[in-house]
């Protein structure tokens, strides 16, 4: 064989073996969707695809609406106050298939990944198809006004983060009223007490929803860590009982730190016995209890709803979690806020890390 038409061929092999060894480690590298990924979400029809409808039976128009929806509710007119809340009213309230998305901070990723509070999510959630068009940081932070007094997110940041989730739950979502929208409750700007966010970048206020406890996503949710240009990296999968690690390298998962959280909120089943077990929740409104290795399907008349409080300096706050030593404190009252110093937990919701013996009582409330 001829000198160079050798040194050709082995050049071609070594680039063969080469291109085979990079896809490989591509493809070991290389980082699983979920199911809840941006494609899928842009597929879904949100707010905005039927916004012009709202707009037009409410008689309002959309300069209007921008106006009336990124203001306080209670600096409407009464007039404006019942026009804003028909639109909010008739936006389809989500269902047990509805993609719920909430947006956390960085800093708290290692909450959920490390089930310190049993895997469960509250607050301020959102329809992730009325929100699909907020992907980059800028565009999340001035859209749901994320800037609140003691917020931990920065238009500057390294990005944030999402869960991903349908809920059996949605029942116990309320759209986020204050007192004179017909609400129930009193809210600190840039919370707008109508129902939508105060969005700065132009185009109207987001629909926002909250919930009245803490409850476990459906099985299959989804932990999501996103950069500021809006690339997403699946961190963590909820099993129906915690969330799960993603590992990268293979696409395979494991089981993340598991502290110890005896605390219970949310929904439960209790047993002919009277035991009470957490249940694991899938979509479509389906409910299990696992019995030792096998799994049994549970019926309506077993769910119990448990929410955690404590009497801490004279007020009653709500129990999200503990560990050996610390309650996990949260209240949605500004009074206590004010009168305990309590930091901003997220956007609503207030807390502190308080040693257990300076808690007076610690109490279940069990609803049927």
């Amino acid at each position: 064989m001829k000198p160079k038409l050798y040194a050709s061929i082995l050049f071609v092999s070594a680039a063969f073996m080469l291109f085979q060894s990079c896809s490989k480690e591509n493809t070991e590298l290389s980082w699983p969707k979920g199911q809840y990924n941006q494609t899928a979400i842009q597929k879904i029809n949100g707010f905005l695809e039927i916004r012009d409808e709202l707009l037009s039976s409410a008689n309002i128009t959309l300069s209007q609406f921008i106006s009336f929806s990124t203001d306080s509710a209670w600096n409407l007119s009464e007039s404006d106050k019942l026009r804003l809340r028909q639109v909010r009213d008739n936006i389809k309230f989500p269902n047990d298939s509805t993609i719920l998305q909430k947006v956390i901070p960085l800093e708290d990723v290692a909450f959920y990944m490390n089930n310190t509070f049993g895997g469960t999510v509250g607050g301020f959630v959102f329809s992730a198809g009325d929100v699909k068009s907020l992907r980059r940081l800028n565009d999340v932070y001035n859209g749901l006004r994320l800037d609140y007094c003691g917020s931990k997110f920065s238009p500057e940041g390294g990005g944030y983060a999402v869960l991903r989730f349908t809920s059996n739950v949605t029942g116990h979502l309320t759209i986020p009223y204050c007192e004179e929208m017909g609400g129930t409750k009193s809210y600190a700007w840039p919370t707008t007490g109508s129902g939508f966010t105060s969005s700065s970048l132009g185009n109207g206020g987001f629909p926002e929803y909250a919930f009245n406890n803490y409850y476990a996503p459906n099985q299959g949710a989804e932990l999501y860590e996103i950069t500021p240009a809006g690339n997403e990296i699946l961190r963590a999968v909820y099993n129906g009982t915690q969330w799960i690690t993603i590992e990268p390298e293979t696409g395979r998962t494991k089981s993340t730190l598991n502290s110890e959280n005896q605390i219970r909120n949310g929904i439960f089943a209790r047993l002919t016995e009277g035991n009470i077990v957490p249940v694991i929740a899938s979509k479509g409104g389906k409910w299990q209890i696992k019995q030792g290795e096998q799994t049994r399907d549970v019926s309506s008349q077993e769910l119990i709803s448990i929410s955690t409080y404590a009497e801490y300096q004279g007020f009653t706050l709500h129990v999200r979690g503990c560990d050996d030593v610390y309650y996990y404190l949260t209240t949605t009252n500004l009074a206590a806020q004010q009168s305990l110093s309590l930091n901003v937990i997220e956007k609503g919701i207030y807390g502190a890390r308080v040693n257990m013996g300076e808690v007076s009582r610690v109490w279940e409330i069990i609803t049927e």
